[in-house]
């Protein structure tokens, strides 16, 4: 039996977020959803290893058990308009099923001892919480 040599091409599997889908599913974020955003604006004298280290904060809050989901970035370079403030360092997104699993998370004490490790980083801290009503 003669044997066939083939070149096989790498293949690339590419998708789109579901974020990207105007049509997403309503499932996706079920109403009583937290979104938990929080900004920070970190000392103007802290050496870029610092800010590095800072983001050390962000991972032992996603040991906390009521965390759904945790994400965290600096500002995007999106247009200047008098509507947009990219002053801040870094954004903490985090998501929590409802109240009662958030208010488990502000006083763990995982999260209590990571503010206390890492406060010292920054000057100021602003928080918006947002309830999903859909």
């Amino acid at each position: 039996m003669k044997r066939r040599n083939f070149l096989f091409a790498p293949m690339v599997l590419v998708t789109a977020p579901t974020w990207a889908n105007p049509t997403q599913s309503d499932n996706d974020l079920p109403p009583n959803t937290i979104i938990h955003v929080v900004n920070f604006w970190l000392k103007k004298d802290i050496s870029e290893k610092d800010k590095k280290d800072f983001v050390g904060f962000f991972e032992e809050l996603r040991k906390i058990d009521t965390i759904k989901t945790l994400n965290y970035g600096i500002p995007a370079p999106t247009n200047a308009r008098a509507v947009v403030d990219n002053s801040f360092d870094y954004t903490l997104i985090v998501t929590f099923k409802d109240l009662k699993d958030i208010t488990i998370y502000e006083t763990h004490p995982i999260h209590l001892k990571a503010i206390e490790k890492y406060q010292h980083f920054w000057t100021k801290v602003m928080v918006k919480d947002t309830s999903i009503i859909k």
